[in-house]
């Protein structure tokens, strides 16, 4: 196909042919409006249907990101026009009535609803297009861009316009999806982290209803305590320096201030790290509309078996805390706590003036978690243990446990222990010499040549390292996407026998609604069948060699379940 040119709703567009990582060729259409730009009087509401263009548009470059800081090196990028795009990679073009749509698995990035884009420098496609799909990777608008939430109805801004982002986008993929080769009516949604916390908002809202059908959700729930956030307009103006504090007078002023202003000022917000704090940038609970993404607690939703009944695969990986370490040294406000009052969720029934009753808690938690020492240095990997059940383990289990009991789709459900050579995050959190190793990957990634980032890459594991035991939150991701540092993968070689792993059980899921329909080498011959109770029977724990466990978790679970009475079913 010489002249690589599709036409989607509003127009032509012209795509370019790639390579995944084994040498197998795809085609790539990037930076695809599907929205108009978020700009002028659109800036901070709903998302509208994008404009058709003449001629034939260049598909073949990135779009924008979402205006935001780089997650791993903290300059500003992105810009607000033309921020809402997706990009669209498939093996195969349908020339022919009778050509057989490919399933579709549409990416949605984390980042702590604060970071994050769908540029292949972070979520490069060439491990997934190793398989017969079609994927696709969509921006959304982030941090006070996307979460502003206020008040007054007669501003029109409830909040939640990054969730409605993702509603316009999977809107524009079941309508022209089947023009790259995807079946409109096989379409599996899935994330890690804010964005499976993402993912699962989808799979509760009423406005999404017939635009998937199936989900994955890694390390992320709606019912995490940082998946929720609040109508923050005092939290914006102090963080902008504005006096006035009246909604009003606020959004007038934020429609007037640069992106950049903006993008610089929301990173200043301490933005919910510690459980007893509600994060004031995050998903919120609308009144009633017509365009509400979200009315409703989502519990009451599940437990009402409102939520969408479709297979789903959740779980989290072995150590998730370990991420602590990544955010103390990020972060000059997340030292080593010597009580454990601000791990006391935000949502649980306690009062907000009983501080007796809180200090309670924090030694119940204490107790269980520390026996009789003391919080230190010495025992911060039990800070890593409190901190991935608090963050993530409780609320992926909570909503596992109440969307069995309330559904009647299978559900599977998994713990990642695969401790690999590819798990980026844990170096980064166990490195000794943090900036250095800072240092090393921003120059690899500015340098244009491979052998030049090859050399930055040995020096990055010649590093000393602390030895933390565990997967830590986000590790997953680098097994099924490639970032600007990811090295060359040999075919054959240890690093491709693990990223199949991964691959190729979750484009199963896409394919079959089932990760192993039958038993094969990739998974040690281990059929993954759902759980068939709330107790979370069976758990697949993904490894070097997969197997079935026990729910490892459960006492750790239902010491939590005793704290959140007003969750007890």
């Amino acid at each position: 196909m010489t002249d690589l040119i599709v036409s989607c709703e509003e127009g032509k567009l012209r795509g370019k042919t790639s390579l995944d990582y084994h040498g197998g060729s795809f085609y790539a259409f990037c930076g695809i409006p599907y929205a108009k730009a978020p700009v002028g009087e659109l800036r901070f509401r709903a998302p509208q249907p994008p404009e058709p263009w003449e001629g034939v548009r260049d598909a073949t470059k990135e779009g924008y990101e979402c205006p935001s800081l780089d997650m791993y090196f903290g300059y500003n990028i992105g810009h607000e026009d033309n921020c809402l795009n997706l990009n669209i990679y498939t093996k195969e073009i349908p020339m022919s009535e009778s050509f057989r749509k490919k399933p579709v698995m549409v990416w949605i990035h984390g980042g702590g609803f604060m970071y994050g884009s769908n540029k292949a420098d972070h979520f490069g496609p060439y491990y997934l297009m190793t398989e017969d799909i079609v994927l696709v990777a969509i921006n959304y608008r982030l941090g006070i861009f996307g979460f502003l939430s206020l008040e007054d109805p007669s501003l029109n801004v409830p909040g939640n316009a990054a969730l409605k982002d993702q509603v316009m986008a999977l809107k524009w993929i079941k309508k022209n999806v089947h023009n790259f080769g995807g079946d409109p009516n096989n379409i599996t949604i899935f994330g890690e982290s804010a964005g499976s916390a993402c993912v699962h908002y989808l799979t509760i809202s009423p406005q999404t209803k017939g635009l998937f059908q199936k989900a994955i959700m890694q390390s992320g729930s709606c019912l995490n305590v940082w998946a929720r956030g609040k109508p923050n307009a005092a939290e914006v103006a102090k963080c902008l320096g504005y006096k006035e504090t009246d909604e009003k007078t606020v959004l007038h002023r934020l429609m007037k201030e640069s992106a950049r202003t903006i993008v610089n000022s929301q990173f200043k917000i301490k933005d919910g790290f510690f459980a007893s704090q509600i994060r004031p940038l995050g998903p919120v609970i609308e009144r009633p509309s017509p365009d509400a993404f979200l009315c409703e607690d989502p519990i009451e939703i599940i437990k009402s078996g409102r939520h969408h009944q479709i297979p789903v695969i959740m779980g989290y990986n072995s150590r998730e805390g370990i991420f602590y370490e990544l955010i103390r040294r990020t972060r000059n406000y997340a030292n080593l706590q010597k009580t454990l009052e601000l791990d006391v969720p935000y949502d649980c029934d306690i009062p907000e003036n009983d501080h007796e009753g809180r200090k309670r808690v924090a030694e119940q938690l204490k107790q269980y978690y520390y026996d009789d020492d003391d919080i230190c240095e010495e025992n911060v990997k039990t800070r890593y243990l409190l901190t991935g059940d608090i963050q993530f383990v409780y609320g992926i289990q909570k909503a596992i446990q109440l969307q069995t009991k309330y559904g009647n789709q299978p559900i599977y459900v998994y713990r990642n222990s695969l401790d690999g050579p590819l798990n980026f995050f844990k170096k980064f959190c166990q490195v000794k010499y943090f900036k250095t190793a800072i240092m090393i990957n921003f120059f690899a990634k500015m340098s244009g040549s491979n052998a030049v980032k090859s050399i930055f890459q040995n020096l990055r594991n010649k590093l000393p390292s602390n030895t933390i035991d565990g997967v830590a939150h986000a590790d997953d991701i680098f097994y099924l996407f490639t970032t600007f540092f990811t090295p060359k993968i040999a075919l054959g070689s240890e690093e491709d026998l693990l990223i199949q792993k991964f691959v190729k059980t979750w484009t199963n899921f896409a394919r079959y609604g089932n990760p192993t329909p039958e038993a094969d080498e990739i998974q040690n011959k281990v059929i993954w069948k759902p759980i068939e109770s709330p107790e979370i029977d069976t758990i697949f724990d993904i490894d070097r060699h997969a197997r079935l466990t026990d729910n490892m978790e459960l006492d750790r679970m239902k010491l939590w379940d005793s704290m959140y009475s007003k969750y007890t079913i």
